[in-house]
């Protein structure tokens, strides 16, 4: 054991405490990359060493209340926050825009508080990398949807890359929370177990997964999806108090306890919806076989919802946005899937998807379904329905996959 600064060996306690500490900074380290996985190395670096500057120079030095300021959290905007932009360094400086939050007004001084952290990173990161940075409070965060739609959007296509609420060092109610998921992360069974530990590492990077899994990328995200999936059914989809994401409401894409980024949770979901649609198709079959019309309709229009949506979040819509703006319209999400990669629709499909969405949409009752089955007969609502299913799993990659083996 390692002495002190006094000579003496430190305490089993004070021990401890510094193994906890030593493992948060590594931990937090490794988020930080994870999420900005789409950037380059040096990049990549550059903003997991500007996290740790910010975080490290926001000193209160108020000698009257309120005194005791807070760092609620940083986030990457703008472009760069963007994962699909192709950003590599070249000769000119890469600019990251980097908001921070904080818990009163009186803390937004850059002067006095965060002055000396910016010429650290000036001296840090050289020339090749900026930091542009613009201080808020943590109100300000939840008005600006409905004061400043251009900060709104910023805000939402953000990167967060350290969040108090969620990130070391946590408050007890976090901790207890984060000691559950560890628990359970390390209680998964393989190879849900190897995948999520491939994610909390490299983020949302189903190459590195599926090697590591040897299958497919398809396949890889179908078991992160289950690792999720076992993992909220574990500890639940609290929210956690103070979050940058708190305005968004109790729901499990925004606990960044497990998400690196928000949206990873939609990308998870395409998957899920998909394995959803193959077992509605496999209830339709059983329907159709024991000659069942009412139970085969609505099984067509769950196949239909679950198949189209699953295309939508693949290609990169959100569950929030396609529950907002299309909801159970199944015609409107067809609209939507063929702009993203599905064929026109067959006859049979055209003649299907209309009284199929006024059936989903109006509460699926009886006359309806009827008025479905007037559209087309039984046997031909089965067989288009399987064979939307199967155009997008071949459209998204996901054929082949299995259901989820709904109850």
């Amino acid at each position: 054991m390692a002495e002190d600064h006094d000579g003496r060996a430190p305490t089993l306690a004070a021990q401890a405490k510094h193994d906890r500490e030593m493992s948060d900074y590594y931990e937090m380290r490794d988020r930080i990359i994870a999420r900005v996985a789409h950037l380059d190395p040096y990049p990549r670096m550059a903003i997991e060493r500007a996290v740790r500057v910010l975080r490290a120079y926001f000193i209160d030095r108020r000698n009257r209340a309120p005194r005791h300021g807070t760092l609620e959290g940083l986030m990457l905007v703008g472009k760069n926050a963007d994962p699909a932009a192709k950003i590599a360094w070249d000769r000119e400086p890469l600019l990251f825009e980097i908001w921070a939050f904080v818990d009163h007004e009186a803390y937004k001084g850059k002067e006095r508080y965060w002055g000396r952290a910016q010429a650290v990173l000036r001296s840090q990161l050289g020339r090749a990398i900026e930091v542009e940075l613009s201080v808020f409070t943590i109100a300000e965060a939840g008005r600006f949807l409905l004061t400043n739609s251009w900060l709104a959007e910023r805000y939402d296509g953000g990167i967060v890359l350290y969040d108090r609420a969620m990130d070391p060092p946590r408050s007890s109610d976090a901790e207890a929370a984060h000691e559950r998921i560890a628990n359970a992360a390390e209680a998964l069974d393989e190879p849900q177990r190897i995948a999520f530990q491939r994610y909390r590492t490299h983020g949302f990077d189903l190459g590195r997964i599926s090697r590591a899994l040897r299958t497919s990328e398809a396949e890889a995200r179908m078991i992160l999806a289950e690792a999720f999936g076992a993992l909220l059914a574990e500890v639940g989809d609290e929210a956690r108090t103070r979050t940058l994401r708190s305005h968004l409401g109790n729901h499990p894409r925004h606990n960044l306890d497990l998400y690196h980024r928000p949206g990873d949770f939609d990308r998870l979901l395409a998957v899920t919806f998909y394995r959803r649609a193959v077992d509605h198709v496999g209830m339709m079959v059983e329907a159709h076989a024991r000659d069942r019309a009412g139970k085969i309709v609505q099984e067509a229009a769950y196949a239909t919802e679950f198949a189209l949506k699953a295309l939508l979040l693949h290609v990169g819509y959100s569950e929030d946005w396609n529950r907002r703006f299309i909801g159970l319209d199944l015609e409107g999400t067809m609209r939507h899937a063929r702009a993203n990669g599905l064929e026109p629709p067959s006859d049979e499909l055209e003649r299907l998807i209309t009284p199929l969405s006024d059936y989903h949409r109006g509460g699926r009752t009886p006359d309806q379904a009827r008025a479905v089955l007037t559209a087309l007969p039984p046997a031909e609502i089965v067989e288009t329905a399987a064979t939307l299913v199967a155009d997008v799993g071949t459209i998204t990659g996901y054929a082949g996959l299995l259901g989820e083996e709904l109850p």
